[in-house]
């Protein structure tokens, strides 16, 4: 399956999923812990677009912090699952 068949999720989509503010997704993005997360163009403005992998890695954030990790080291430990899960899906393909 090819990244374009893939479902994509709107900010407002993605908050109400998740719980977490527009402004806080808007924020991490900005700062470089979602990295993955798509801009697509629209007329003259910017739109994030978000996978099932980027919600996945937003609920890992949010979950690591609920268990007392701060945001840097949540997004970390996010990250490192994300890129495991990531190649183990590739060896198995």
């Amino acid at each position: 399956m090819n990244q374009q068949s893939k479902p994509t999720y709107s900010i407002t989509q993605v908050s109400e999923m998740t719980g977490v503010s527009k402004n806080r997704i808007r924020e991490w993005h900005e700062k470089g812990f979602l990295p993955e997360v798509q801009s697509i163009l629209v007329g003259s403005r910017f739109h994030r677009r978000f996978t099932e992998r980027d919600i996945e890695t937003i609920q890992r954030i949010i979950r690591y912090q609920k268990q007392g990790y701060t945001l840097l080291a949540a997004v970390e430990m996010a990250g490192k699952i994300a890129k495991e899960g990531n190649n183990h899906a590739c060896r198995m393909s």
